[in-house]
């Protein structure tokens, strides 16, 4: 029997402003694929999932575990809901969704989140004891971060600070 009574509601724990994101901001999930053009068909057709809007990436001054190693790839954009679905393929140089691929295949890599800081969500997640394992920064500051968040319960999280208007 499946008994769910005694599990309780729990406040997060630390104040707001000393937690790496509010986990009301969810805004992607993201999936590692071997083919774009082939998933989003595929997710098309059996799901009814789209219009995808499609990107070539070349993040020349990416880190890939603090070191500058950019990368190139493919992402494909749906809405789904309240969220937004990215599908990514593979480019050039080293990544973890490459190594998550390599030890996994395709599947769900991440789930990302929005700050509005991204260096103190950044100096946060080291603060906690967490390795930001890819990060790439625009001039103005914005851009994204994953953290080895999948050390317990197997899932990456990212927080992004989207382009400012």
């Amino acid at each position: 029997m499946n008994d769910t009574r005694h599990i309780r509601h729990q406040e997060p724990i630390g104040r707001q402003d000393e937690r790496i994101f509010d986990p009301a901001r969810l805004y992607h999930v993201g999936i590692c694929v071997k083919d774009i053009a082939a998933t989003v068909q595929f997710y098309s057709d059996a799901f009814g999932i789209g219009p995808f809007t499609y990107r070539d990436v070349n993040f020349t001054n990416a880190t890939y575990y603090g070191e500058v190693a950019g990368y190139s790839g493919k992402r494909a954009f749906a809405q789904l809901g309240p969220m937004m679905l990215e599908l990514i393929e593979l480019g050039e140089g080293p990544t973890i969704q490459k190594d998550f691929m390599e030890r996994h295949g395709e599947g769900l890599h991440h789930l990302g989140f929005e700050v509005d800081d991204l260096a103190m969500a950044m100096d946060e997640a080291s603060r906690k004891g967490l390795t930001i394992t890819q990060s790439f920064t625009r001039p103005d500051g914005t851009g994204f971060a994953y953290v080895d968040s999948d050390r317990v319960g197997g899932t990456i999280f990212e927080v992004v600070e989207k382009v400012r208007p």
